[in-house]
């Protein structure tokens, strides 16, 4: 077995690592994020912005005509009513489960410094500076982007946005002109379908900007274009810098009630950016209230819809490392304790066997000490600290770093554990009858060893899911050892992923939020889905391919095609929802295949293993076997050997394990299924 430290190591490699570790939630921000779920569990704003407007023909970002121009100003209108509905909700939760005093709200935004930027990394505040040439900004309105790496929209899609754009900017000028002149006539009766539409968006725009900003007298000549995030941003600022920071937002105040959305948008910013921390904190978590999150925030980007909704809902996640740094405490990154402080502790071996429980304890008593050490010389309240960190700041900080380094653990475990197998199973140039690897592919699929780009990977190696091709069987060609190799090379490549998944996660929600990037609302084949460009995922994942690759010290097998921002891996959320079930589909078959012996200690389930496989082992050997055969053999939709390609294989295989003829088996382990219930 390949037996690889997952775990920082060094400190250097420690420091690097806390650059992603999000903060922990403290118990105040805990309140809140049971809000936040409460308000997106009761939302439909996935289904108002998107569902709705597909079904009247409307794809965001395409056509040009007036017609589709007067639906997209309709989708506007959805998207900043189901904004501060939202809003709304959270506001009248808050009230009402009595969070809203200001001493709580002082709790939960802690972790802002004193000029009321959060401590992250990334953009800035609001993520929608003006840009310093119009032709960046046109470029960011179409979702071009050099780095991209080819995932994004092609030519035609990217010059239909920009008509359609063209088009929407022409139709509100000509309905702000209408509106002046309406507004003359003492807004007759009789106004046309046009006005009808205005008049349902001023109002709504009129209340959300009361407080200043007048849409009315805007100018209409091309430098308005020029200079409207700017003018957004200078205004926004402008309002807020006399409250820039918390303690003079709340000073005055006994309840968020009486403040406007506009004025309580750090509130809106803090609970909003809590979600987003806490599903990297906990990627189980918010299965189906998370992808309504960051549609919202999403759209809450587009400078568009920050400039009429008046101020932003975002803020940089809180990371570990900047967050020290800001508190002046940035030195305990260079102590060695803190590798002893956080080490993670486990309870098996690398072999599946129990560790004694006297040296679990014992190393656990070790760390605890090496905690209370930390916490008494770097916290404020040290002798000579110097520090203005709290002993609870720096307490959350450790324990951040701890989870984070569990977390992987946990990850990378299952796939170690599957290397081994795998390794101390099989052997790679010798094939043992009836377990051996070997495939043979459909009609679908060709073989031609001499081609390491070409051969046996068929048409769908590409992962092309409108191709018409039968994915239920094998569609890869594959002799015993090459077979061996390709599911080795995949097991290490998933390795590297789950090692920095929190990097990965970290970068997706950056180009999730991205201001430069848009998305087109297309049906991929696999249901509706927002397609945008991964630069930043992107960038990460060929370099942990690029680092998989020069460990293999082989020829690498299958293609080293990364889906992303196409349809088989529309977004940076589907992508890190894929590689999140790593694990648990692998931890199943793992604990599956250490238990036989637990579970063959009733002689009546002994028996009935004998009768039907012959021994243990032949049961062991016929479920691994089928899987790094099966699970590896190119099926799926979208399957195939190339990156993307190999994760689908293996999801297509567990789909199908109900129908193979060692299921009883595992269900008499008490195996109940691939994914748990997360909540």
């Amino acid at each position: 077995m390949t037996n690889q430290t997952t775990s920082p190591t060094t400190i250097t490699s420690l420091r690097e690592f806390t650059t992603y570790i999000p903060v922990r939630l403290s118990p105040s921000e805990r309140a809140l994020l049971t809000v936040l779920e409460s308000t997106l569990h009761v939302s439909e704003y996935t289904d108002n912005v998107d569902v709705s407007s597909n079904r009247y023909g409307y794809t965001y970002g395409g056509g040009s005509s007036y017609g589709s121009a007067r639906l997209g100003s309709l989708k506007v209108k959805k998207i900043l009513d189901g904004i501060l509905e939202a809003c709304h909700v959270a506001t009248g939760l808050t009230i009402c489960g009595g969070y809203d005093h200001p001493s709580t709200l002082m709790l939960s935004l802690s972790l802002d410094d004193d000029s009321g930027n959060k401590a992250g990394v990334g953009r800035l505040n609001g993520g929608w500076k003006k840009k310093k040439k119009k032709k960046n900004k046109e470029r960011a309105e179409e979702g071009f982007n050099r780095d991209d790496g080819g995932g994004g929209r092609d030519l035609k899609s990217r010059k239909a946005a920009k008509q359609a754009s063209k088009a929407e900017k022409k139709m509100m000028k000509k309905l702000k002109k209408q509106k002046k002149k309406n507004k003359k006539q003492s807004h007759s009766a009789d106004s046309d379908n046009d006005n009808d539409l205005d008049g349902s968006l001023a109002p709504k725009m009129r209340e959300m900007d009361r407080d200043g900003n007048d849409y009315e007298d805007e100018s209409e000549d091309e430098a308005e274009d020029e200079g409207r995030n700017a003018e957004t941003t200078t205004s926004t600022t402008a309002k807020t810098s006399s409250s820039s920071s918390p303690t003079n937002i709340y000073s005055n105040i006994t309840s968020i009630a009486s403040l406007t959305p506009k004025q309580n948008a750090k509130f809106f910013q803090n609970i909003f950016e809590i979600g987003r921390r806490n599903k990297v904190l906990n990627p189980s978590k918010m299965r189906g209230t998370y992808g309504k999150l960051m549609h919202l925030l999403q759209d809450a980007q587009s400078p568009s819809i920050a400039k009429s909704l008046g101020f932003t809902l975002y803020k940089d996640l809180v990371m570990v490392k900047p967050f020290l740094e800001m508190r002046g405490t940035s030195s305990i990154l260079d102590d060695e304790r803190l590798i002893g402080a956080t080490m993670f502790i486990p309870t098996r071996d690398e072999y599946g066997n129990i560790i004694d429980r006297s040296i679990v304890n014992e190393r656990v008593r070790r760390k605890k000490d090496l905690v209370d050490e930390l916490l008494d010389e770097y916290s404020g309240s040290g002798p000579g600290s110097g520090s203005t960190i709290t002993r609870e700041e720096l307490l959350l900080c450790i324990d951040s770093i701890s989870d984070a380094i569990a977390v992987v653990e946990s990850n990378v475990g299952p796939v170690n554990r599957m290397i081994y197998l795998l390794e101390t199973n099989f052997d790679q140039h010798n094939k043992e009858k009836g377990f051996s690897l070997e495939l043979r592919g459909s009609g679908n699929s060709f073989s031609s060893p001499s081609n390491r780009y070409g051969g046996g990977y068929g048409f769908g190696a590409f992962g092309s899911s409108f191709l018409s091709r039968d994915s239920s069987g094998p569609t890869l060609s594959h002799s015993h050892s090459t077979q061996y190799t390709f599911v080795w090379q995949s097991l290490h490549l998933w390795r590297e992923v789950q090692m920095n998944m929190h990097r990965l996660w970290v970068c997706a929600d950056d180009d999730l939020l991205s201001t430069t990037t848009s998305y087109q609302l297309l049906n991929t084949g696999q249901g509706l889905n927002r397609v945008q460009s991964c630069p930043k995922v992107g960038r990460v994942m060929r370099g942990l391919l690029v680092k998989t690759q020069k460990a293999a010290g082989s020829s690498w097998v299958g293609l080293s095609v990364i889906h992303l921002g196409d349809r088989d891996v529309p977004n940076a959320l589907v992508f890190i929802d894929k590689y999140t079930q790593i694990p648990r589909f692998l931890k199943p078959i793992a604990d599956f295949i250490d238990g036989i012996p637990e579970i063959c200690a009733d002689e009546r389930i002994d028996a009935y293993v004998k009768d039907q496989f012959g021994s243990q082992r032949n049961l062991k050997m016929a479920v691994l076997a089928d899987y790094f055969k099966h699970g590896f053999d190119g099926s799926g939709d979208d399957g195939g050997s190339c990156i993307d390609g190999r994760l689908t294989s293996s999801w297509n295989w567990t789909s199908r394990i109900a129908k193979k003829n060692y299921y009883h088996a595992f269900m008499l382990s008490g195996f109940q299924g691939f994914d748990g219930d997360f909540k």
